[in-house]
């Protein structure tokens, strides 16, 4: 009798255990990133117990320091090599995948919303709509180097906040679309930035709500415009990211705040948006020079 594959959200613990039955050490379950997803595995050597569909796109990344013998067959492709040492690979969201390793392995699992690509391929690029292809075993330093800073990211703990990681994931998965694509498109270009009312409307929206989680995604919305083509624009009229802009605000108004020496510390980074105390240590030292203590003890 014909059974229907296991078809899994990567997102959630639930689904994902049934195919990696060993916890993450790392993950973003409750970090809150739109449309994106991280898990960082040891996970021991395994067979993934059946063919099954995984509602996400998925990179998986390996750790340079591990070279471990795969068997993977991702639709109707089949193979067998050592992988390891950084390289990639890629299997496209509701294709069905297997897959199986030797002994422990280190990996990256890096997930993105379907729509997400889908939306970016529409907005940023010359087609109107794209296929998606398997990479089994690929290197791609831009992968890498994104990858790496979204896993530094969450290690620390999120602290410039969603908007950062979310930069970072929809600068990842427009890369996505020119190296796993069956016809890579043309990126479109932006070179004029934001009209200045634009500019004032995002302005105007950091400010009133510094104190809160801003993410890229509510920045978007506020000029009516795609993730990816506002954090161009918006670094074209200003020189900074979205997430640089909005850290040196926090910043600057830590500064105003720390004058008033009955203040504490800790309050003064949650009313300035940080989440935690030694976040605004770390964002004021790189940028002021000195700790917020030393700042306001002068």
């Amino acid at each position: 009798m014909f059974q229907q594959p296991l078809k899994l959200d990567m997102t959630k613990l639930e689904d994902s255990t049934k195919v990696l039955p060993y916890a993450p050490l790392l993950n973003s379950y409750s970090v809150g990133w739109n449309e994106l997803f991280l898990a960082y595995y040891h996970h021991p050597g395994y067979e993934t117990p059946t063919e099954h569909l995984m509602a996400q796109h998925v990179l998986d990344i390996s750790d340079r320091s591990n070279w471990v013998q795969h068997e993977r067959r991702v639709g109707d492709r089949y193979q067998s090599y050592w992988f390891g040492n950084g390289e990639i690979a890629f299997c496209p969201a509701n294709t069905l995948h297997w897959a199986v390793w030797q002994q422990e392995v280190h990996f990256t699992l890096i997930t993105f919303a379907p729509q997400l690509l889908t939306r970016l391929a529409n907005e940023c690029t010359d087609r109107d709509r794209l296929e998606l292809i398997p990479r089994f075993q690929f290197v791609d330093p831009v992968i890498q180097q994104l990858a790496s800073a979204l896993k530094a990211d969450l290690q620390a703990g999120c602290p410039a906040g969603q908007i950062y990681g979310e930069s970072l994931g929809v600068a990842l998965a427009v890369h996505l679309l020119t190296t796993c694509a069956t016809l890579p498109p043309k990126i479109s270009i932006y070179s004029d930035g934001l009209p200045q009312y634009k500019l004032q409307q995002v302005t105007d929206y950091i400010h009133a709500h510094l104190n809160l989680e801003i993410k890229l995604s509510d920045l978007a919305r506020t000029v009516g415009m795609s993730q990816y083509y506002f954090c161009r624009l918006f670094k074209q009229s200003t020189g900074m990211t979205p997430h640089q802009y909005l850290i040196r605000l926090r910043v600057e108004r830590a500064k105003q705040l720390l004058k008033q020496p009955h203040l504490a510390i800790a309050d003064v980074a949650l009313q300035c948006g940080f989440s935690h105390q030694s976040h605004l240590s770390c964002h004021f030292r790189h940028l002021v020079g000195m700790s917020p203590k030393t700042f306001q003890q002068q």
